[in-house]
C-alpha cells in the first residue's frame, strides 16, 4: 500500500488544524466539574479553564487573566464567577470584568464590588477593559464540550452522543486515559483487532491464525469494519458476556473527526466501547472512554451486575493500559529522528487508510466533496 504521512503537529495546532476544529470535543466529565473550583483543560494547545456559572451550566475561557495572564485556573469560584489568584480580578460567565478590588467598591461611579452588589440585589457592572475569549459549551450524557472553532453556527455536527447512556438494562461507566501520542493514531489503535492477539494476549484475544473475512464501508465521515466471523471468541471476562456461546456480532466504527464505537453483541447482551479524543499536543491526548455493556437476561439477580461492576472496571482499565503503552512504544518510534510519521501498509490497513484520507481532508481544510463513498472486502488473520 502507498505510504502516507501522518502530520501530528499540525493536527493538534489550533491555526493549522484547519476543519478538525469545527467539531465538539470532550473537556471533561460532569463529574470532573463541581460548582465552586475552576477546572484546567488544553484543546488544541489552547489553555481553557472551565468553570459553572450562576445558573450551573458550565462555562469555558481563555485560561489568562487580562491583567497580568496568571492562570485563572488557579483561582477561586465565587457566585458562580471566577476570581484571578493574582490581584483578585473577577470574571463572570461572559468573559467580562465585573470586579478589580484593587479600585475600591466604584469604578466612574459605577457599583463594582461583586460581594457588596450581591448583598444589595445587585448585578456587577462590567468594567471596559476588554473581555476574556469565550468558547461554546454544551454538557449532555456525563460530558462536557467545548467548540473552538470560528463560528457555532456553522458546527460540521452536533456533540456525540454515547451509546445506551440511560437506557434500561445497560450500564455507562467513563474512564479517562491520557495518551502519549497523536489522535490519528489513536482512533486507529481503538479500532484495530490483529494487535489484540499481541498487545492484549490472555487479557482479550489469543492468537489463533484465523482468516477473519471483513467489509471496509466509507461513508458519510464514517469508516466501518464489519467482521464475518461469527465464532470468533474472546478470552477474558469477554467469555461472561456469552455464557450460551451465541455468534458474536463485532463492528468497529470511526465518526469524524476523532470518535470511535466498538460493539460486541451476543444475542441481547454485549458491550460497545466509546472513545472520544482530546488533542492537548502533537502526542498529548486526552481520551473519554465510555463503557456501556449489558449482561445477558439469563443472568440470575440484579445483584450480579452489581457485583460485576467493579470487575468490569478494574478489566476494562487493564487493557486500556496496555494501550497506553503500546501507543507510548509508537510515538517513541515516530520521533527517533527523520522519517518518522510515514507509513507503510496492506490490505490489513485499509480501514486506517480510510481513516486517515478522513482527518487530512478536514485538517487541509475540507475543501471539495472529501473522501469518495467505497464498500471493499478485505481478509487479515488473527
Amino acid at each position: 500500500m502507498t505510504v502516507r504521512t501522518v502530520d501530528l503537529d499540525a493536527e493538534a495546532d489550533l491555526n493549522r488544524c484547519g476543519a478538525l476544529k469545527d467539531f465538539w470535543y470532550v473537556a471533561c466529565l460532569s463529574t470532573e466539574l463541581p460548582a465552586n473550583k475552576p477546572l484546567a483543560r488544553t484543546v488544541f494547545g489552547t489553555g481553557l479553564v472551565l468553570f459553572r456559572g450562576p445558573d450551573g451550566a458550565p462555562t469555558a475561557l481563555r485560561d489568562r487573566c487580562l491583567h497580568r495572564n496568571a492562570r485563572l485556573s488557579k483561582g477561586d469560584v465565587f457566585d458562580g464567577r471566577l476570581g484571578c489568584p493574582y490581584h483578585g480580578w473577577v470574571y463572570d460567565a461572559s468573559g467580562a470584568v465585573v470586579e478589580i478590588p484593587a479600585l475600591g467598591p466604584s469604578q466612574r461611579g459605577e457599583k463594582l464590588n461583586a460581594h457588596a452588589c450581591a448583598h444589595e440585589g445587585l448585578k456587577p457592572a462590567p468594567c471596559d477593559l476588554g473581555r476574556l475569549a469565550r468558547f461554546p459549551t454544551r454538557e449532555q450524557d456525563g460530558l462536557v464540550y467545548v467548540y473552538l472553532g470560528a463560528d457555532v453556527t456553522q458546527a460540521r455536527a452536533e456533540p456525540f452522543r454515547v451509546p445506551y447512556w440511560g437506557e434500561r438494562g445497560w450500564t455507562v461507566y467513563f474512564m479517562v486515559t491520557r495518551f502519549s501520542n497523536g489522535v490519528t493514531n489513536l482512533v486507529e489503535n481503538f479500532m484495530d483487532v490483529p494487535h489484540t492477539s499481541f498487545v492484549h494476549r490472555g487479557w482479550f484475544r489469543d492468537p489463533t491464525r484465523k482468516r477473519v473475512p471483513s467489509t471496509v464501508k466509507r461513508h458519510a465521515g464514517r469508516v466501518r469494519m464489519t467482521y464475518h466471523q461469527e465464532e470468533d471468541a474472546l478470552t477474558g471476562l469477554g467469555r461472561l458476556f456469552n455464557p450460551r456461546g451465541l455468534p458474536l456480532v463485532h463492528t468497529d466504527e470511526f465518526i469524524v473527526p476523532n470518535v470511535t464505537r466498538v460493539d460486541y453483541q451476543w444475542g441481547d447482551s454485549g458491550f460497545a466501547i466509546n472513545s472520544q479524543c482530546t488533542p492537548i499536543g502533537p502526542a498529548d491526548t486526552l481520551v473519554y472512554t465510555a463503557i456501556s455493556y449489558r449482561l445477558p437476561v439469563d443472568v440470575p439477580g440484579a445483584w450480579v451486575g452489581r457485583a460485576l461492576t467493579p470487575l468490569v472496571r478494574w478489566y476494562t482499565r487493564q487493557v486500556i493500559q496496555q494501550d497506553v503503552v503500546i501507543m507510548e512504544t509508537q510515538r517513541q518510534g515516530l520521533t527517533d529522528g527523520p522519517g518518522g510519521g510515514v507509513y507503510s501498509g496492506t490490505e490489513a490497513d485499509l480501514h486506517h487508510a480510510d481513516i486517515e484520507a478522513y482527518r487530512r481532508w478536514l485538517r487541509e481544510g475540507a475543501h471539495g466533496p472529501g473522501p469518495e463513498d467505497a464498500e471493499r472486502d478485505v481478509v487479515f488473520w488473527v
